[in-house]
């Protein structure tokens, strides 16, 4: 009824076309086209709202309030409490003497009263529209409040002032004495002309002027029968339960609302016997009588009820159908034939159409002995509701796709703690490689012959403090626990101090996206100290109940990362080991170790077992660094993480808090419900004014089109910055994206200086610690290095020695090195100083696609988040050279930040097969389920254009349950086909068999597996089986380099025992020599050779074990032992017949 009632509100303020007029107040209007000379009658209209005539205007609320102190033992906090509260129902727009007035109305009428009665909390919402239920009773009880002590007699008098009535007429008003009459009825408006003015609609609207029942009062035909004899209505059966309740709220809720609830249920079908039961439950047996009494008077109670409601449906109808056609603003019409409207415009005026016969129908009949059938299905409520609909549907566009996009661009919703100011930021124009961008307040632009340059200036560091309005926290407030762990550090940092309520007090899964270096590595610790004290008992912590889990992107970081923590939990007992490819532990060793380091392949890799859920089991906090990863190939393996993870609370009912750290995250809030954060509690975004060193950036676009004069382009750029820098006093790291350009821009770096003659700006400050740096880098085997230390300069990438990569970052850190030239994984990985880092090219080679790609906006990101580290530094600046065609779309991700997508459809079968040989998978209802665990489903849903989805579909499908089902069945079917399941698609049950379990214990991807049952044969010798494992998908991505082919063909000649099937110029070919020649403990004298080496081992080990055990399952002894001859031969580096 509520909704039927706000729907016709809506209506009927779009319909009504006249105002009541009234003669106006004097003005200087009416001076001007007025006979000024007559006496004014009409009274002065003071207020929009009617406050009674028996309230004098000469007595203020401020008045009455100074007496009632003087009088009694009042507070004057209730005063002020009533007249906030009065505040509220006036509006804060209006007037202080009206909200005075309406103080004393409430109070006048209030005054003296037991209870709040429904007649008078009408009365009231006819003069107060905004007054509620529980707003009106809020103020009641402070009315009763401020009345208790002091007797009636003197409220009265309080009250009444005989001398302001003055027989009825108002008080002062401006012009009162002036003489005035208006013109006779009619006669004044006759004499202006009022064409120009065009009819509006009304501002407010009161039902009353349309409906003139009460909604709440059951028997409005028979009042005067009310007065005769008592009628068993609503009213007698709120009566009975305020008698037999008192002050006590019946189920905790307000006597009319449960009144309500006892009137639907004796309206029903049930008989006595049963209501009597419900009403038992409901109530309570001791209050028998009560119920007695209203199971007595049940037949009047309905007879009211269904009155009520027959009286409201005719007025209802009546009001329907004074309403005009005109449906809202017109559509013009062009040649008097074409009428503009949108799809859903059209579908409403069909659907209205159709109404409009049932309602003729309705409105035909006569009597209410068919109530039943209109109360389930009512034609005038369903107009009301379309023409509700239609008045949005004629404003929204005429192009749906147009809709979509504006939904996608609606202002975002705020939360607490974030704080980003680029979607706030006045933002200025410029032309960009002849492109209109927008880009931050003071960046500059720079044309040349060459090429074009754009810098935006650094963010004032430090601005963002203010508006967090935190202050730092002392490290001496936590407790002791957490003291030591933070041993040797005073306070925490801005972004640590917002966090720490949350992180430190709280078991709130949570985002933290903040610019590197700002500290999230205490965010971290917060929370793993948080875990420790939850399992803390008397004082002792409880090692054996928990395990912390802290998965980081890289090897490299796992192992910094490890030793780290390990240092500062050791005085808590705490024991910290790394768990990665490179460090296997022991079952006992993990059982000792309460916190684990590992990367995300080796984490999913012990999940994945069913030996080791119990690991898992224990898990309570799990930590993920650089989240930002989801964009990436590796983005599956962390959302297959999560999905089991949060899949494993529900199931276990045991609290495992995710915590996800990211250092540049576009689209938070997608990662943040992805999480399970709650965004008001966990979600803490941080723009780049927390970055604790200012960061300026530079993005410069060569215009030469020519590939090799484009090169020449961007060595001359890059120079001339570098030198700027060096000459400045700064170092330099520069970034290529391939092993052999580093060594190739830092000869011609080199070579560049010697013609310029600028040699001694990039040579090292000749000190004794120079000596010893040049004699440990004459000891190093790589001879590029030797040629470049003594200039200055340095290179470094993952195809160098563990050894000499370590000499690089050690003389870098001390300043020997001014000029680094490095690849992209050291952005990953490793903390090194830099003031400035450039990045020059954006073109990366990707083996999948066989061509050149860009660089991504994160990995830019991050490479830009290494300029100007906070322990070394006070400022940075980032540089970009690219192609001129490409300036536009580097500067627009800068600003805009597209968001970041899913890659898990990628990887569905793998991560599917995992799940159902783990067992939490067995049939398409629970993989459906699985999937909506994912953060492709998230994004699936916000953005499914990019996953195939059309904005139709999910309109029609808003949960995308088809698609979820379409994508399970499509990956279902491959396992089935490749026999690592068994998948029945009738009834949709999935079952787990020994090749699916061996793919997943051994991380053998899907496309592995289906090469090896094509290859894979009854009797097979050593030859072929190598030949096989060369093939496996997992050795795609590595490349065949010109300059290693002599080096191949020589390791062929001299380490291969067994026939090289391919080559040394195909990848497999390439992997079989290698293989051999690791076996045959030869040498390679490459790099990158290394390199691949190290990474063919440890897959091929991993591949021919799988192997063995995926042979001994189909029950071939022959080529098992063959297999397992081989496993040995990789693992101990020796041939069979040696």
């Amino acid at each position: 009824d509520s909704l039927l009632q706000e729907t016709l509100v809506y209506m009927m303020s779009n319909f009504i076309s006249t105002i009541k007029k009234k003669p106006p107040r004097l003005s200087s209007y009416i001076r001007a086209y007025g006979n000024v000379s007559y006496k004014y009658q009409e009274p002065a209209a003071s207020s929009t709202l009617p406050l009674p005539s028996s309230t004098p205007p000469s007595v203020s609320w401020s008045q009455v309030c100074t007496a009632l102190q003087e009088e009694g033992k009042v507070d004057p906090g209730d005063c002020k409490k009533l007249r906030e509260l009065v505040l509220e129902v006036v509006g804060t727009e209006e007037t202080g003497d009206l909200v005075e007035d309406a103080c004393i109305h409430f109070f006048q009428t209030f005054m003296g009263k037991k209870n709040l009665s429904l007649e008078i909390f009408k009365s009231l919402k006819k003069k107060y529209g905004n007054l509620s239920q529980s707003l009106a009773q809020k103020i009641f009880s402070s009315v009763k409040e401020l009345s208790k002590d002091i007797p009636m007699e003197v409220l009265e008098k309080l009250l009444s002032d005989e001398d302001a009535l003055d027989d009825g007429e108002e008080g002062d008003y401006f012009g009162k004495n002036i003489p005035f009459t208006t013109y006779k009825t009619g006669e004044y408006w006759s004499q202006i002309d009022l064409s120009y003015l065009t009819e509006i609609a009304p501002p407010s609207f009161s039902l009353d002027s349309q409906i003139t029942f009460d909604i709440d009062q059951q028997s409005t035909m028979n009042r005067n029968q009310k007065e005769e004899s008592a009628v068993m209505d609503s009213g007698w059966l709120e009566e009975t339960l305020r008698n037999c309740y008192g002050d006590e709220k019946p189920l905790g809720m307000p006597v009319q609302e449960f009144a309500i609830l006892l009137l639907e249920k004796l309206s029903s079908s049930k008989s006595v016997e049963e209501l009597q039961t419900e009403l038992f439950d409901l109530c309570g047996f001791e209050r028998f009588d009560m119920i007695g009494a209203v199971l007595e008077n049940r037949d009047s109670l309905v007879r009211s009820l269904k009155q009520n409601k027959a009286n409201m449906k005719a007025e209802i109808v009546s009001a329907a159908a004074s309403l005009a056609g005109d449906l809202g603003p017109s559509r013009p019409n062009y040649g008097c034939q074409v009428i503009v409207q949108s799809e859903e415009e059209r579908a409403l005026h069909k659907q209205m159409r159709k109404e409009e016969k049932k309602i003729n129908k309705l409105l035909n009949k006569a009597g209410v002995e068919e109530e039943e059938d209109e109360l389930e299905f009512d034609p005038v409520d369903l107009r009301t509701k379309r023409q509700a609909a239609l008045a949005n549907a004629i404003n929204t566009p005429l192009f749906k796709e147009r809709q979509e996009v504006r939904e996608m661009s609606a202002p975002k919703e705020q939360f607490p703690y974030v704080f980003d100011s680029l979607c706030k930021a006045k933002l200025t124009t410029g032309f960009i490689q002849g492109t209109k961008m927008s880009l931050p307040a003071g960046f500059t632009r720079k044309d040349d012959k060459k090429w074009e340059e754009v810098t935006v200036p650094a963010q004032n560091a430090g601005t963002g403090a203010q508006e967090t309005g935190k202050k730092p926290v002392p490290i001496s407030s936590l407790d002791e626990v957490g003291q030591l762990a933070f041993k040797g550090i005073k306070n925490l940092n801005m972004i640590q101090s917002v966090v720490f309520d949350t992180a430190y007090r709280t078991s709130e899964n949570m985002l933290v996206c903040a610019p590197t270096g700002a500290g999230k590595t205490n965010v971290a610790m917060l929370a793993i100290i948080q875990c420790i004290k939850q399992n803390m008992e008397a004082g002792m912590i409880k090692k054996d109940k928990f395990k912390i889990v802290y998965v980081a992107p890289m090897k490299a970081l796992a192992a910094e990362m490890a030793a780290g923590f390990g240092r500062r939990l050791e005085p808590l007992g705490i024991v910290v080991k790394e768990l990665t490819g490179d460090m296997s532990l022991t079952k006992t060793e993990i059982s000792n170790t309460q916190m684990l380091v590992t990367t995300p392949e080796k984490w999913d890799v012990v999940t994945r077992k069913p030996g080791d859920v119990g690991l898992a089991a224990l898990v309570r906090l799990l930590i993920i660094d650089e989240v930002h990863l989801l964009h990436g190939d590796r983005g599956p393996v962390v959302e297959a993480l999560v999905a089991r993870t949060l899949r494993l609370v529900e199931s276990s009912q045991t609290v495992i808090r995710v915590v996800g750290l990211s250092a540049t995250l576009p689209n938070y809030i997608d990662v943040s419900v992805f999480l399970r954060v709650n965004p008001y509690v966990g979600l803490f975004f941080f723009d780049g004014r927390f970055r604790p060193v200012p960061l300026a950036q530079t993005f410069i676009g060569v215009k030469q089109v020519n590939s090799m004069r484009a090169r020449q382009d961007m060595d001359e750029i890059c120079y001339d910055k570098t030198v700027e820098f060096v000459r400045n006093g700064h170092q330099v790291m520069i970034f290529v994206h391939a092993r052999n350009a580093t060594s190739n821009t830092a000869m011609v770096m080199k070579e560049m200086a010697q013609q310029n003659g600028e040699t001694g700006v990039f040579e090292p400050e000749n000190t004794s610690q120079l000596g010893l740096a040049k004699n440990a880098m004459q000891k190093s085997r790589n001879r590029q290095l030797q040629e470049l230390f003594p200039a200055g300069f340095g290179i470094h990438h993952a195809g160098m020695l563990r050894s000499d990569r370590n000499l690089v970052e050690k003389y870098f850190s001390s300043g020997q090195i001014r000029v680094l030239v490095c690849t992209a994984t050291l952005a990953w990985g490793v903390n090194l100083p830099a003031h400035a880092v450039i990045i020059k090219g954006t073109e990366i080679y990707n083996a999948k696609q066989g061509n050149f790609v860009d660089v991504g906006i994160l990995d830019v990101l991050q490479i830009f988040g290494r300029a100007g580290r906070p322990q070394f530094d006070k400022s940075g600046h980032g540089t970009i050279i690219t192609s001129h065609d490409k300036l536009a779309h580097y500067l627009s991700l800068l600003t805009n930040q597209f968001p970041i997508e899913s890659n898990f459809i990628n990887q569905m079968t793998d991560n599917l097969n995992a799940e159902i040989s783990l067992g939490t998978v067995t049939n398409m209802e629970e993989a459906i389920a699985w999937l909506s665990y994912s953060y492709l489903y998230v994004r699936m849903r916000k953005n499914p254009q990019v996953y195939g989805i059309k904005y139709q579909e999910l309109r029609e499908d808003p949960t995308l349950l088809i698609k979820r089902r379409e994508i399970i069945n499509d990956a279902a079917k491959r396992l089935d086909k490749a026999k690592m399941i068994r998948y029945d698609e009738s009834n949709g049950i999935m079952a787990s068999i020994d090749l699916g379990r061996t793919a997943s214990h051994f991380y053998i991807k899907y496309d592995t597996v289906e090469i090896f049952n094509d290859i894979l044969k009854n009797f097979m010798n050593e030859g072929e089986i190598l030949a096989m494992i060369s093939q496996a998908q997992e050795f795609e991505q590595l490349k065949v380099r010109d300059d290693e082919m002599t080096e191949l063909d020589e390791a062929t000649h001299e380490y291969c025992e067994l026939p090289v099937k391919g080559g040394a110029e195909n990848v497999h070919g390439k992997v079989n020599i290698l293989l051999q020649t690791f076996i045959s403990r030869g040498r390679v004298r490459s790099f990158s050779l290394i390199s691949d080496m190290t990474y063919i081992t440890q897959n091929a080990a991993r591949i021919s074990r799988a192997l063995f055990e995926i042979v001994l399952r189909k029950n071939l002894p022959l080529l098992a032992g063959r297999m397992l001859r081989f496993s040995k031969m990789v693992e101990k580096r020796m041939w069979d017949f040696e």
